[in-house]
């Protein structure tokens, strides 16, 4: 009773600190949802102003200040505890090096990524604090291929961390489900359209609209000879990816019709709010409640849409990719809710699409700016296809060693991801030797490995497609597979991997034997290369204008 006659006398603003203080600890125990966080301040506000108008006798306007002040000492307080435990010696990630600010908070991380240059930034962060750097409070980058089996690659791979979370959309996607155990469940839906055969069976309809990119490019040219290749290849992934996702309910024609619907840049548009505001879950939390937020939904709503159209289809059984997920195949399989399902073919389409154009669009620069390369490529392709407009032999394509040395070294250079966040399991563990305690999000940055001299040598950071080939680049050269993130490795890695190397090579072999490909006479490298934006999905600013000859009669 004593105690509570003390508390009660105790000044207000003295109860604010100490809750600030308390709740540091709690949310760094038990983390919570930044819209509850908010909604709990809210209510400090409301009652403070309730206390000092009905208790007090204040009046509203000194009922107000006297809410604010509880409120921002509250939240002051929170935030001085919260720094003084991410600096203090006591904190698990103490040891670690990095900024200062990085250490306090996870907003420069979030900053970094928005401008599309996280994988450039923390490159600089390793060459300056070495192999494993902290990155925000509770995360580590771990530049170090030894990282990447135990993390990524092994039956025993760590879960994916909060930044998987997407946003309050309903449902359960395979890319956002972060428990091993529950991701593998979910993948015996996806993995049977990704067999050998069912990549084998989706060729036509892959050299079908490749043909249809080759016409559109040409259409495109018209006049100048000049075309947005970018802009081309991206409307092309669209198209071949939602036929092969939808099959005859598709709808998605953008070479033939334009964007007019403005699907690429809904798509990329979801993907940077999910990479930036996934570095600080507790304000994605928040910000998803804004209308503005609604405007990524453009894509999703189409794939519901195209989803609800292929799910009534009475034509029997299907091989698109959505017949593998409605169970049409294996009626054995759990059947997925109408919104898992949506979740399911919107990852589909932006990750199957987005990510081969930005590769695609990575190559040609790479072939354009190195023409010895590209005249290399043309020749062999030239020699294992002398009739261009017959249809390609896979089985010739697959095996071409200097076509697949190329789309290695695209690979390489052009999914430069700033990491893929796995959270360490329970015990912690032992990481490029270093032991990293439990529950701390780590990643190892892609970019970063994909230039990092012990995997690629000589010239890591160069377009030398011949490291791939036997003898690489001379006495000494590396080139590590196991290096590239391009599909990450393991339980979580990417089941499309077939399909996105057998288009890569279809759209590169389809074009060179078209065209005589140049870049424009007023492309400015210096201006492509710089407005590159990296954010998980990769935004070209400066498009990639070149001059396309055709090389027959179309």
């Amino acid at each position: 009773m004593a105690l509570l006659q003390t508390i009660v006398h105790l000044d207000p603003r003295l109860l604010a600190i100490v809750g600030g203080v308390t709740a540091c600890f709690y949310v760094h125990t038990y983390p919570m949802r930044g819209d509850v966080g908010l909604v709990l301040e809210l209510a400090l506000a409301v009652a403070s102003f309730a206390y000092d108008r009905n208790v007090v006798g204040s009046s509203v306007n000194n009922a107000l200040s006297f809410a604010l002040s509880m409120v921002s000492l509250n939240y002051l307080s929170l935030a001085v505890a919260t720094i003084c435990w991410r600096l203090s010696p006591f904190h698990p990630l103490a040891r670690f090096p990095g900024p200062v600010i990085n250490k306090i908070t996870s907003m420069k991380l979030a900053f970094v990524t928005w401008s599309g240059k996280r994988h450039l930034v923390v490159q600089g962060l390793h060459e300056k604090y070495g192999t494993i750097v902290r990155t925000g409070p509770n995360t580590l980058s771990i530049n170090s291929q030894s990282a990447i089996g135990p993390v990524y690659s092994s039956a025993q791979a760590y879960s994916k961390s909060h930044a998987y979370i997407p946003g309050k959309f309903s449902g359960d996607g395979l890319f956002f489900i972060r428990p091993r155990d529950v991701h593998s469940v979910r993948r015996k839906h996806w993995a049977p359209a990704f067999t050998p055969t069912s990549v084998a069976s989706y060729k036509p309809i892959i050299e079908k609209r490749t043909n249809q990119l080759m016409n559109t490019i040409s259409k495109r040219r018209a006049g100048h000879g000049i075309v947005d290749l970018s802009e081309a290849i991206q409307h092309w992934s669209y198209d071949v990816m939602g036929e092969l996702t939808f099959g005859k309910a598709n709808r998605l024609e953008l070479m033939k019709d334009n964007d007019l619907g403005n699907y690429v840049d809904s798509g990329q548009s979801a993907t940077v709010a999910f990479e930036v505001l996934g570095t600080v879950p507790a304000l994605f939390d928040i910000i998803w409640h804004f209308p503005m937020t609604k405007t990524i939904g453009i894509l999703g709503n189409l794939a519901g849409s195209l989803l609800a159209t292929r799910s009534k289809s009475n034509e029997g059984r299907s091989d698109d990719i959505a017949s593998y997920l409605l169970g049409e195949h294996d009626e054995s399989l759990p059947k997925l809710s109408f919104d898992d399902l949506r979740l399911d073919v919107l990852f589909g389409i932006q990750a199957g699409s987005d990510t081969t154009a930005g590769v695609l669009i990575f190559m040609f620069y790479y072939l354009l700016s190195h023409m010895e390369s590209y005249n290399r490529l043309r020749e062999e392709l030239d020699d294992a296809f002398p009739d261009y407009d017959a249809p390609l032999n896979r089985e010739i394509l697959m095996e071409l060693p200097y076509l697949s040395a190329v789309v290695e070294e695209s690979l390489r250079l052009g999914t430069p991801f700033p990491g893929l966040p796995r959270v360490t399991p329970k015990g912690g563990a032992t990481l490029a030797g270093t032991y990293i305690p439990e529950d701390t999000i780590i990643g190892v940055p892609a970019y970063s490995q994909s230039i990092h001299p012990e995997n690629f040598w000589p010239e890591p950071e160069s377009f030398r497609p011949e490291r791939w080939l036997p003898g690489g680049l001379g006495p000494g050269s590396r080139a590590s597979k196991q290096a590239v993130l391009a599909f990450s490795w393991g339980p979580f890695g990417c089941l499309g991997k077939p399909l996105a190397l057998q288009e890569l090579r279809v759209v590169a072999a389809k074009m060179l034997l078209t065209f005589d490909l140049k870049l424009s006479p007023d492309f400015d490298d210096d201006k492509f290369v710089h407005g590159i934006q990296n954010m998980r999905t990769t935004i070209f600013k400066y498009p990639l204008r070149v001059l396309a000859t055709p090389r027959h009669e179309l």
